[in-house]
């Protein structure tokens, strides 16, 4: 491949994906680190996209407001709703009755409390704004006990994990900052990490929640592989690639 048929193609990726890593473009196009690091070097020089840590970011994306270490809620809020409570909306359908679920903090998966039609399961989470809606529309719910960590309203520590350890989940849901090939699905905070960690492994079946722009970023601490999951994303586009990722499902905005 000519170097200038690799750039145009590596920008098509940035383009449709929003963002790219490193390592997706090795596996993309059979090319070396070397080449991938030059090549998005020349583009970023071009201006083309915006060259970052570990890999690019499209022109659409500000990538100094909307990176994988952004933590605080508020912030979060502001970015993909409506992708967050598509992707909320179809996770919610796959509850059955009798599940025990875990409902991991994060912006996307709180969403889940306006959309779970069944008042029979039990829930537990530790996402102190998820419970409290929970708890208003009369749901069986549980909050871990452990340390509040303000900047995400979640509860961290090693009583929440010890907690964990007796639990086994039919269902969990879990939200992340980042999901790469080679990081998989990561968080900038090893407390959370910690406690994610340990929930997914309670859980018979592990869903991530994520709208299309953590795909490509990746943060400090890797909590689970993309084998360990299922993925339920949400396209915004109709050229969206997922090709380059295994068991993600698409939910279509209309």
């Amino acid at each position: 491949m000519l170097s200038e048929e690799r750039q145009d193609a590596i920008l098509k990726i940035v383009n449709n994906a929003g963002s790219v890593s490193i390592q997706e473009l090795i596996t993309c196009l059979h090319i070396s680190e070397s080449t991938a690091r030059r090549d998005l070097l020349i583009l970023h020089k071009q201006g083309k996209l915006n060259k970052v840590h570990g890999g690019a970011t499209s022109l659409g994306i500000n990538h100094t407001i909307y990176k994988a270490d952004m933590e605080n809620l508020k912030e979060k809020y502001l970015m993909h709703m409506t992708e967050k409570r598509k992707i909320a909306k179809y996770a919610a359908s796959l509850i059955q009755p009798g599940d025990f679920i875990y409902i991991d903090a994060g912006s996307t998966t709180e969403q889940l409390a306006e959309f779970i039609s069944r008042p029979e399961v039990i829930i537990m989470t530790n996402s102190i704004p998820l419970v409290q809606k929970l708890a208003i529309k009369g749901y069986n719910a549980y909050i871990l006990p452990g340390k509040v960590k303000s900047s995400t309203e979640s509860v961290v520590g090693s009583q929440a994990q010890e907690h964990l350890q007796d639990c086994h989940f039919t269902l969990g849901f879990f939200g992340t900052n980042g999901i790469t090939l080679s990081e998989g699905c990561s968080t900038p905070d090893i407390e959370e990490a910690a406690v994610k960690q340990r929930a997914l492994k309670q859980c018979k079946q592990r869903f991530i929640l994520s709208d299309n722009s953590k795909f490509g970023l990746s943060s400090h601490f890797t909590f689970s592989s993309l084998k360990a999951t299922k993925i339920i994303t949400a396209a915004t586009t109709a050229d969206f690639d997922y090709s380059i990722y295994k068991k993600v499902t698409e939910v279509h905005i209309l």
